[in-house]
């Protein structure tokens, strides 16, 4: 609505050669933004509304006092999950729980590749190495 109004003020505007048609773009520009301008109020009174409904009546300037010291906070959850079998995660841990079962892969000792025995085996011995020479530097030290 607003790139409309700011068409119609540019035409006003630039129509300079004939009078009757800058009349009319005047009038149609005019009467269009007061349309605009009421739509414009409409909302503002809507939000306030909806906002003085959702504000606590224990405390009503706190979400004020929050917008003002920037610490207003936004509500981040995790929205209700659908799983294979048509169930639903509806509760926060049933949805992590579901959330990393799925992205995770289980760790599967018998079905593994050579690559992958050869990947754990290294990596136990560095753990070893590591939780030995920590524990001696406790020891020592």
């Amino acid at each position: 609505m607003r790139k409309r109004i700011n068409f119609l003020r540019r035409r006003y505007q630039r129509t300079t050669h004939n009078n009757d048609l800058r009349e009319r773009c005047k009038n149609q520009y005019h009467d269009e933004k007061l349309q605009y301008q009421a739509a414009i109020k409409r909302e503002k009174i809507k939000s306030w509304k909806e906002f003085c409904n959702l504000t606590s009546a224990t405390n009503p300037w706190k979400a004020v006092y929050e917008l003002a010291s920037n610490k207003a906070k936004r509500n981040q959850s995790l929205s209700i999950l659908q799983k294979p079998d048509g169930s639903l995660a509806t509760h926060l841990n049933g949805t992590i729980t579901y959330m990393l079962d799925y992205l995770i892969p289980k760790d599967d000792e018998d079905n593994e590749s050579d690559h992958h025995k050869t990947i754990r085996t290294q990596t136990e011995r560095h753990i070893q190495r590591r939780t030995t020479e920590s524990t001696r530097r406790k020891e020592s030290g």
